[in-house]
């Protein structure tokens, strides 16, 4: 079985990004699922609860919503 390493799949997708700012917009994109995948976190789950808070206040209190927090792995835990 023949398996593509996440890090190859990154770089190539990569070269698509048409400035300095998509890929840092990819960088930060892909930190952030990998990290919730290391916290044992559903991804979706995950990116779900951020944008809804985000969109819900200005005053993001970003500590709340980091993916070792407890009450984050309680709902977006698998």
């Amino acid at each position: 079985m023949l398996t593509i390493r996440p890090s190859t799949i990154i770089r190539k997708n990569s070269l698509f990004a048409k400035s300095t700012a998509g890929a840092e917009a990819n960088a930060i994109f892909y930190t952030i699922v990998q990290t919730a995948k290391l916290n044992n976190l559903d991804v979706f789950k995950y990116l779900k609860l951020i944008f809804e808070a985000y969109t819900r206040s200005q005053n993001l209190d970003l500590k709340a919503y980091l993916p070792w927090n407890p009450t984050v792995q309680q709902i977006c835990g698998k």
